[in-house]
């Protein structure tokens, strides 16, 4: 797995666990406490509507306390006058008042007056509720409150009602009255409906924010581990750089040890051997003495072939120049291609890490040439335009894939550019199939030494 992978997994994962937590418990809490809000809503609305219902039946007494306390009324006279008022009073849509005697038995209905008369003690809601006994054991026990279910006068639908009932003791009459209570219901959903809006709501901003966050650490995560990439990268190139310049500077003085030291003691011999007088020798002594001669030649030229290979002197002597001049020279007397040399005489003298990189390129460039080409004409171009110095060699061989080459086998073409690139230099190849290959280098000089 990836480096970058692994952080942003190490990243993640705690992050999420987190976050699921957060949410879980976050989730479960909105619901208690919604679910707590609306039951005290709704118990808040119940209580408002049992006190309209209470003060209903107490204003109910005080209508009908004349004729019950009247004493110049008989008791029928007197029951008739409280069912004559209770059946008048009336408030808003669909209030009124209802009557019962002890045993279960209507006695004012406005609604349904074909109730009256009827003993409704068994009387039984949708529910299964026996609710006019339920209301009598409520108004006996000093008067109270009871739900069910019941015809709504002004929509003909069956709705949950809230009754309060209270005791006549002298006729041991129930009086009561009701509210229908389906607009609880219908508040308590609208309530209920904006807890879970507010509910979804917060967990949308939770999952935007986890979703915003997880992009955020993402992103720094890939900005951190392309910022270390690159640093990292940057630092492999200095290395290398570095391992490079100190190569050169090994080559450099080999080859200064081998043109200056062995070299030199070389042709001291050889200077000696000639310097021997032959005629005082025999003529197998000669034949040595030619062996040996003939043999520094040989080793003087290898000695000075090595030296030039390892680094060209004219490279530090007189400049880039005459090192390529030199090197294309050699280059024809081993190739059969056609050489075309284009110097600039005006370039400013390099500095030695940068004339070294062109050498080198040019280098590279003639051993590809020679070793993949099949080419018959070589052209090697150094001019300065300004401050910028353009080097430009180019072939008209079979040429090649420039990606398959730069991905496979093209570790001297990978190397030449990142050369080029770690001394600011702009590197470009071009190659096609049957038309050859052309390499440029573009560098902003500096400075000189």
């Amino acid at each position: 797995m990836p480096l970058k992978a692994k952080l942003i997994l190490l990243t993640l994962i705690p992050l999420i666990i987190v976050t699921a937590s957060v949410s879980w418990i976050t989730l479960h809490q909105a619901k208690a406490l919604g679910e707590n809000e609306i039951s005290i809503f709704r118990e808040s609305l119940i209580r408002s509507k049992e006190s309209a219902l209470k003060d209903s039946v107490e204003m109910a007494f005080d209508a009908i306390a004349h004729s019950y306390h009247d004493p110049s009324l008989s008791e029928s006279e007197a029951k008739e006058q409280v069912k004559a008022t209770l059946n008048r009073l009336r408030y808003g849509t669909d209030g009124y008042f209802f009557a019962y005697d002890k045993a279960g038995t209507n006695l004012v209905h406005p609604i349904l007056p074909q109730l009256v008369g009827r003993n409704l003690l068994k009387l039984q809601d949708q529910d299964g509720d026996y609710l006019i006994e339920a209301l009598l054991f409520q108004a006996q026990a000093g008067g109270g409150f009871h739900q069910y279910l019941w015809q709504k006068p002004s929509t003909g639908e069956t709705v949950t009602k809230l009754s309060y009932a209270a005791w006549l003791d002298k006729w041991e009459w129930m009086i009561g009255t009701g509210l229908y209570i389906e607009d609880v219901a219908q508040e308590v959903a609208v309530l209920r409906a904006a807890i879970d809006n507010n509910i979804e709501t917060t967990m949308f901003s939770i999952v935007t924010i986890f979703a915003v966050t997880v992009a955020v650490i993402i992103v720094l995560t890939l900005a951190v581990n392309w910022h270390e990439h690159k640093l990292a990268d940057k630092n492999l190139k200095e290395l290398a750089h570095k391992t490079v310049m100190f190569q050169e500077d090994e080559r450099k003085h080999l080859a200064r040890e081998l043109h200056d030291g062995v070299n030199q003691l070389l042709v001291s011999s050889k200077c000696h051997l000639e310097l021997m007088d032959i005629k005082q020798v025999d003529a197998r002594t000669l034949r040595h003495l030619q062996k040996s001669q003939s043999s520094l030649s040989e080793a003087i030229m290898e000695v000075r072939r090595i030296s030039h290979h390892l680094r060209p002197s004219a490279l530090d002597d007189i400049g880039l120049e005459a090192a390529i001049t030199t090197l294309l020279q050699d280059f024809k007397t081993y190739s059969l291609a056609n050489t075309e040399l284009v110097l600039d005489s005006s370039a400013s003298k390099l500095k030695s890490e940068v004339a070294t990189t062109l050498y080198r390129v040019v280098q590279e460039s003639l051993n590809n040439i020679e070793k993949h080409a099949q080419a018959t004409k070589v052209t090697v171009f150094l001019k300065q335009f300004g401050d910028v110095l353009q080097l430009m060699i180019s072939d008209n061989g079979i040429g090649f894939d420039v990606g398959n080459a730069m991905n496979s086998r093209g570790i001297g073409l990978r190397n030449m550019r990142e050369r080029v690139e770690f001394i600011g230099g702009e590197f470009e190849l071009i190659s096609e199939y049957g038309k050859g290959t052309e390499i440029t280098v573009l560098l902003k000089v500096e400075g000189t030494v």
